[in-house]
């Protein structure tokens, strides 16, 4: 619009067209400039003014979502400063003030130690402040690392709890399973010593380990407890695979055959299991017998019960005489 108002307002000549165009020309350029002048005045005046507006601390916590206290604890770091007005004490924070504090929560989401957050925003050049974020990249994917772990131990976990529910008490006859085992006697210590043995802190799959029961043969026909059961470790095939080889001389392998399968818990005082006695009846009602040892892996603990849960195996066999009375064949 001011372009073509000056523009009518030159004394145009048909016959000092030339002139006319210079002088165009130069009174545009002035135009502009003073529009760019009076532009750049304006903005100038309102940094300015960013610049000398001041926040509350009471207004910098609202804007950020914070609490008060943590903007005195940044400011106790060395994070943060503000200025306090003599004449009420309270604290005022500027526009650089709000731009760091701003740096310092960006970093803060990051993870970044206040320590470092301090450095950075106080002492450090590019080269350093990108070698503490490269350091801290390296924190976080060890982190992500330790959560797959973790999800897959938990994943484990719940499915242990989940087969104590679906087989507690149920009975079934399968295959031998394909973990190794290990037994060390019948005292605790024992079992201890060994788990020591095998835990390095660089063995993190280490957590795979399983406690082991074991119980002959002529003790599980006379007496279905768990009191006088020896104590051993544990693992599946593709973890015994990651010790050495020498380490894995001593574990054994499950036989193969039927087993009876079953779930059960045990406060280790009974004098009878009765899960474990009833397990008995019923092979001997599906006309089976005994012919080995039990072998229990542990699952999980219920503390207010008392009672650890354990999955069993017990190699079996057919019962011939009981096939032979009744004339059935094997």
């Amino acid at each position: 619009m001011i372009h073509i108002i000056l523009f009518n307002s030159l004394n145009v000549n048909s016959q000092n067209e030339k002139n006319y165009k210079l002088k165009l020309r130069k009174q545009k350029h002035s135009i502009l400039t003073n529009e760019a002048f009076w532009a750049g005045d304006k903005k100038l005046e309102q940094v300015k003014q960013m610049n000398e507006k001041k926040w509350t601390i009471g207004e910098m916590a609202k804007l950020f979502d914070l609490s008060t206290d943590t903007l005195r604890y940044y400011e106790k770091a060395g994070l943060l400063s503000s200025n306090k007005k003599a004449e009420n004490g309270y604290r005022y924070y500027s526009y650089d003030d709000l731009v760091i504090l701003i740096d310092i929560l960006f970093f803060r989401n990051m993870d970044l130690a206040v320590k470092d957050i301090r450095q950075i925003v106080t002492k450090m050049d590019l080269h350093e402040i990108k070698d503490v974020l490269k350091h801290n990249q390296q924190v976080v994917e060890d982190k992500i690392q330790g959560l797959i772990r973790q999800r897959k131990m938990l994943t484990q976990v719940v499915e242990h709890y989940e087969l104590c529910e679906q087989m507690l008490g149920q009975f079934s006859i399968v295959q031998a399973p394909d973990f190794r085992y290990k037994f060390v006697g019948a005292q605790a210590d024992d079992l201890f010593d060994i788990v020591r043995s095998y835990k390095k802190p660089d063995r993190c799959w280490l957590n795979q380990i399983r406690y082991t029961l074991f119980i002959p043969q002529a003790e599980l026909l006379q007496n279905q407890r768990f009191c006088q059961s020896q104590l051993g470790i544990s693992f599946d095939e593709e973890n015994l695979q990651l010790l050495a080889h020498a380490e894995q001389q001593g574990f054994s392998a499950m036989r193969e055959g039927d087993y009876l399968y079953t779930v059960t818990g045990t406060d280790y005082s009974e004098q009878t299991n009765h899960m474990l006695a009833e397990a008995m009846q019923w092979l001997q009602d599906q006309g089976n017998q005994v012919a080995g040892p039990l072998i229990g892996r542990y699952l999980t603990s219920v503390h207010k019960d008392g009672l650890d849960y354990y999955e069993i195996w017990v190699s079996i066999k057919k019962d011939r005489l009981r096939t032979s009375f009744t004339g059935h064949k094997e």
